[in-house]
């Protein structure tokens, strides 16, 4: 979670714009569409509910309707005086046994079949009856041979019985009763697809059905569904009430139960096509979505972008304002906030560095008036003759360095010199320096003539040899103590360097020398004139280590009399 709110912190302000128009867009879609979905479930659900029990309603009220046909025409039968004449028949002779049969039995059980397709027979089983009469009338001994017959309560209410498998059919059957006592049966057998037909065409795709009888007996079980929808009991009414949509209604006649079913997944799968359906539009919202956010947090954006740029800039060094702005909301009133904040910042570090500069020339002009050079060249012209008068070459050595190092550090009050001169100054330096040493270290010089006409600024090498001798190898005892001065030409620069093989110091230390503000020709001091002079073309670095000296590197640019 902290990962997560320090990349949405470091995003970039336009993103942020961007990822919040879209989720504020987004919320309010996917609100609505999971309501309009739940919505849209219910309705179909409640769509499914309603055309499922209008279908069983209608499968239950056709084939109620044709079971009450076949019971009222049972009763109709059971009570005929014909049928009764029949039963209570004493046995007379074949012959007439036929005719009665014939003038009277044919006609009374053989016409509802004919307007009746579904009934395949009908059959009177009675004690009296000792001839066959074809199926229509048979002897009660043979009632007791079929399944139905040990379903027969004994009332006269009529009994349904459903035989399933290869001979199926539905059997309506009830005893007939004389002076308390049965001694007559009447069946009625039907045929079973014609009889269930109403129901079996409710089965449309992905439905099942199934019927139980007043004993929860399974009267048909059937199913037109996928294979992966296929029940696992599909003749339990409470596995089919458990796992499916299931839609139940009851034969008043009959006593059977209806149960139309189908499965859960499909008012699921619905929703999935539906969301599918509604994906492509969802997606369309969202990238219109993400390109308005976007559009319109690039367009508010952008100044804050060019304002954090110009910032950038001006932080390097390049205090030039470039942005500019005449909006009057809060990022343009910043704008032009921070626009006149930097011109008065320019103005104000214009005014200290053009005082610094004066200030500088002055104590400049004071430090040069101070010093007559006429009178000071004289002085030491006199002190070198009377040296040589005295025949002290050492005082008289010394005293022509004093002289050149003093001609070339005024420089006719110039803060520029010419490698030439520089070098010239610094080695009546290192002249007088080893007078006072006693010749106690020895001065290699790696120099580069061809340098000797480029301007640079002055007095940059006698700090550097003054800091080399006096905190380098005066601090050492050594037989091999030695100066290094290097003058070498780059493409555009030039390079000068000082090093010795003296005490040295941590390297943390020396990176502080720089940063130390010191008065007079110090280090710092070197450094800051030729950041002045030279600019960011000017550099300065200082590498050292304990006990193996110190080295110390300027880089300034090439410069002539015709560039100066």
């Amino acid at each position: 979670m902290k990962r997560t709110d320090k990349r949405f912190k470091n995003l970039k302000y336009r993103y942020k714009i961007t990822l919040l128009v879209l989720a504020a867009g987004l919320l309010p879609v996917i609100i609505m569409a999971v309501y309009y979905l739940r919505g849209m479930i219910q309705k179909v659900q409640a769509q499914e509910a309603g055309n499922m029990e209008s279908i069983i309603e209608q499968a239950a009220d056709t084939m109620t309707n044709q079971a009450n046909i076949y019971e009222n025409l049972m009763n109709y039968l059971s009570y005929s005086r014909e049928l009764r004449d029949i039963v209570k028949m004493t046995p007379q002779s074949d012959y007439l046994t036929y005719l009665e049969y014939v003038n009277v039995i044919d006609p009374l059980l053989q016409m509802p079949q004919v307007y009746h397709n579904e009934i395949e027979g009908i059959t009177l089983y009675a004690e009296s009856i000792e001839v066959e009469h074809g199926d229509m009338l048979l002897p009660l001994s043979r009632a007791e041979s079929e399944s139905w017959y040990a379903r027969l309560k004994d009332t006269s209410k009529m009994q349904w019985t459903v035989m399933r498998g290869p001979s199926r059919r539905i059997t309506i059957s009830r005893r007939f009763y004389e002076d308390q006592e049965s001694n007559a049966v009447l069946a009625m057998v039907l045929d079973y697809d014609s009889m269930l037909k109403p129901f079996t065409d409710c089965l449309t795709e992905n439905a099942g059905g199934l019927i139980l009888d007043a004993d929860g007996s399974v009267v048909y079980s059937g199913t037109v569904m996928e294979e992966k929808y296929q029940p696992e009991e599909p003749e339990s009414y409470a596995y089919i009430q458990e796992n499916y949509q299931c839609y139940t209604r009851e034969m008043d006649s009959s006593g059977w139960r209806l149960c139309l079913y189908r499965p859960n997944e499909l008012i699921t799968d619905s929703v999935h096509s539906l969301i599918l359906q509604s994906l492509p539009v969802l997606l369309l919202c969202t990238f219109a979505l993400a390109a308005a956010g976007y559009f319109f947090s690039k367009e508010m954006v952008q100044p804050l972008e060019r304002l954090t740029e110009n910032m950038n800039q001006i932080q390097l060094g390049f205090r030039k304002v470039t942005i500019s702005s005449d909006s009057q909301d809060e990022v343009g009133v910043l704008i032009r906030s921070f626009r006149r904040m930097m011109d008065e910042m320019n103005r104000l570090i214009y005014e200290v560095y053009e005082s610094k500069i004066k200030l500088q020339n002055t104590e400049m002009k004071a430090l040069q008036a101070q010093i007559n050079p006429h009178f000071l060249y004289n002085s030491l012209s006199i002190i070198n003759w009377k040296a040589l008068e005295a025949g002290q070459e050492d005082i008289s050595k010394v005293t022509l360095a004093l002289s050149t190092y003093y001609r070339t550090s005024l420089n006719r009050g110039e803060t520029m010199t010419t490698v030439e001169n520089e070098l010239s100054n610094i080695r009546a330096y290192l002249r007088i320096q080893l007078i006072m040493h006693d010749d106690s270290f020895r001065v290699v010089e790696e120099v580069d003539m061809g340098a000797a006409g480029y301007r640079i600024p002055k007095l940059i090498l006698q700090p550097l040899v003054e800091n080399a001798i006096d905190h380098g190898l005066d601090m050492v005892e050594r037989e091999n103590k030695t100066l290094w001065l290097v003058i070498r030409q780059e493409e555009e620069s030039l390079l000068f360097e000082v090093r010795d093989n003296g005490a040295g110091m941590e390297q943390e230390k020396a990176d502080e020398i720089l940063a130390y503000h010191s008065k007079g020709y110090g280090l710092k001091n070197v450094y800051d004139r030729i950041q002045v002079l030279c600019g960011k073309e000017g550099h300065m670095k200082i590498i050292s280590s304990v006990g193996a000296g110190t080295r110390i590197q300027i880089i300034v640019p090439k410069r002539t009399e015709e560039n100066r």
